[in-house]
């Protein structure tokens, strides 16, 4: 679910903290992905595709798809899966689950939550695989594709944040906004648009602009609503935003004349929420091997085709358009401009022989003689 509302109060009170951004700037780059999420988007937004065991491939094929068009554009993408939930997550993933239990498949992300850490098999012959089986083939797929993964303890948006502050990506990709308050200082949105724009959010910017320290954008994100503790009733964003800039702190809020116009929740597990924000449980970056790696092809081929039934040709031609990418990337744009000298002007002695003058006296003795003959000739000697 993430939090609630925040993209809108965002791009409501801190615009300048959006702003739209094409895939290429990322090129060169490591981006730290939230695969819980990318596979609930591919189970829930394409068709479903049934291989020949009656399985959907449509998370498979979309993973595949994804992380081929990352590559081709020369982005580093690191998936981050998600651990076993926090306890205060339990109560919300048990109301999801019962709300979605008529649909089968229908359960949102967060209904999956607590399956993904799970090696335990459901039904892997079902139309839809289980979790655990979804994880379990995604990581299989990427390790063919010499794409790294991480598995963190609990929350995926909470590692994938650590991996931005310690500087081993440079931004979290994900549709929720939980990495945020996790404090992912760069969120990165629609990662499947196809006009390639897509939408950045900047955490410094956010927080400049609202005027909060990280530690209040928590208490705001805890205040419009998260899944670890319930809201305020009654309290929209603004309001959210408006009586923090005020007084600081939830506590303060809550001394005030707010008090009985906004009570809280019973059994409030405010202190708690906070400390799962601001000191979650994640994977320690620096132990964190990221290696890329060559795509195997022919196990690639093995893997999607002959054990999961995709059509052989479509991979082998997504593959063969992703060398010729790559080929084409690393050759030059054009040819490199030969720069020659402007050529010498020439002289026009150059162009035609001048004979000297055979004489080899100067000009005064040359006029002297000449005035002589002058003179003999008038006086007739």
């Amino acid at each position: 679910m993430g939090i609630q509302r925040l993209a809108d109060l965002i791009r409501a009170e801190a615009p300048e903290a959006v702003s739209s951004v094409p895939l290429e700037r990322y090129r060169g780059q490591v981006v730290a992905l939230d695969a819980s999420v990318a596979i609930y988007q591919f189970r829930t937004a394409m068709p479903k595709i049934i291989n020949r065991h009656g399985q959907n491939i449509s998370p498979l094929q979309g993973i595949f798809y994804r992380t081929m068009h990352l590559l081709e554009n020369s982005i580093r993408p690191v998936f981050v899966f998600d651990g076993k939930p926090p306890d205060l997550k339990q109560a919300v993933l048990a109301k999801r689950a019962t709300i979605a239990g008529t649909a089968r498949g229908g359960a949102g992300k967060g209904a999956q939550d607590s399956c993904l850490w799970s090696t335990q098999p459901e039904d892997p012959a079902s139309e839809d695989p289980p979790q655990w089986l979804q994880k379990r083939d995604s990581e299989t797929l990427l390790s063919c594709l010499g794409v790294p993964y991480v598995q963190a303890p609990s929350e995926a948006e909470a590692t994938c944040a650590a991996l931005v502050k310690s500087g081993h990506a440079s931004c979290t990709a994900t549709e929720d906004l939980d990495a945020l308050p996790f404090g992912s200082v760069r969120l990165l949105r629609h990662l499947n648009a196809k006009h390639g724009v897509l939408e950045e959010i900047s955490l410094p910017a956010v927080l400049q602009k609202l005027g909060l320290t990280h530690e209040q954008f928590v208490d705001l994100c805890i205040l419009l609503g998260c899944d670890y503790c319930d809201k305020i009733r009654g309290l929209g964003p603004k309001k959210a935003l408006k009586l923090l800039q005020e007084h600081g702190s939830i506590e303060r809020i809550l001394e005030g004349p707010c008090r009985e116009k906004y009570p809280s929740p019973a059994n409030w597990r405010l202190e708690e929420t906070r400390r799962l924000f601001l000191q979650p449980e994640v994977a320690e970056p620096s132990q964190v091997l990221l290696e890329w790696r060559e795509p195997d092809e022919e196990k690639l081929v093995q893997f999607l085709a002959h054990e999961k039934h995709m059509n052989e040709t479509r991979v082998r031609r997504r593959m063969e358009k992703w060398r010729e990418t790559r080929l084409k990337r690393a050759q030059p744009q054009g040819p490199v401009p030969v720069i020659r000298s402007s050529p010498r002007q020439r002289k026009m002695s150059e162009f035609f022989r001048v004979k000297k003058h055979p004489c080899k006296e100067t000009k005064t003795q040359c006029g002297r003689k000449r005035q002589k003959r002058q003179q003999e000739t008038v006086l007739g000697t």
